[in-house]
């Protein structure tokens, strides 16, 4: 177990950074909020998902009802199955280890792993996404006790989230050398801006966008190289 903890650390190590820092501001956001310090941390063990997170105490600050909630949020979260699914399929084949990495994974640790040429063992894989998960309720904790004794402010926290984004889509550009997820991702916000909807399906609606530009790519590609072929 250490041996892999020890492996898997200096791979996690920039993006835990990034989740504990991001995830104190959540702890800070909820307890201005009215939360305490005790249910951001519940909140972040059982849910984990970093902007539904915040939508969540968003909502409910402003008196939404649970299924409403529910529904916001899993609007919002269904854009992990476009990922999660394919990069399961070759991924641990212990049911527990599956389990867990089901749970843990997100979209940093998606773009993290899979930055990584050759990739790393399954095991190893696991403990990166598990120390990240570890690294965003730990920060959760310090933010909703600080935010309980301190009067910090939530402002001071927010470049955190953006210089995260920055690293991983410039390790993806160095791992991958496509442009193509860039485009799909500005096609999703061209796509969102004017339609003016709640956050939640406004992240459903530019995932399915770019998901279907990505796809399109793909596509044309494919056909193209089939006529050169025929």
């Amino acid at each position: 177990m250490f041996p892999t903890l020890r492996q898997a650390l200096p791979i996690a190590l920039p993006v835990m950074i990034g989740y504990f820092t991001v995830g104190a501001t959540f702890g800070l956001t909820a307890a201005e909020a009215g939360f305490g310090w005790f249910w951001p941390v519940i909140i972040s063990l059982i849910q984990f998902a970093g902007a539904a997170q915040f939508l969540i105490v968003a909502m409910v600050s402003q008196g939404a009802g649970f299924i409403d909630t529910a529904a916001v949020v899993f609007l919002l979260n269904l854009r992990h199955v476009f990922y999660g699914l394919p990069f399961l399929a070759h991924r641990p084949e212990n049911p527990l280890a599956r389990l867990l990495m089901i749970f843990w994974l997100s979209d940093e640790t998606y773009s993290l792993l899979t930055s990584r040429k050759p990739a790393d063992p399954p095991r190893v894989q696991v403990a990166v996404a598990g120390l990240n998960y570890v690294s965003w309720a730990a920060g959760t904790l310090v933010g909703s006790t600080a935010g309980q004794l301190l009067p910090l402010s939530v402002d001071s926290f927010s470049f955190a989230l953006w210089a995260l984004f920055a690293i991983l889509l410039t390790e993806q550009l160095r791992a991958n050398r496509s442009f193509v997820p860039v485009i799909a991702g500005f096609v999703g916000v061209a796509v969102l801006v004017p339609l003016k909807v709640d956050f939640g399906l406004g992240m459903f609606i530019s995932g399915l966008a770019a998901t279907a530009t990505i796809l399109g790519w793909h596509w044309l590609l494919t056909t193209r190289r089939g006529r050169i072929g025929g």
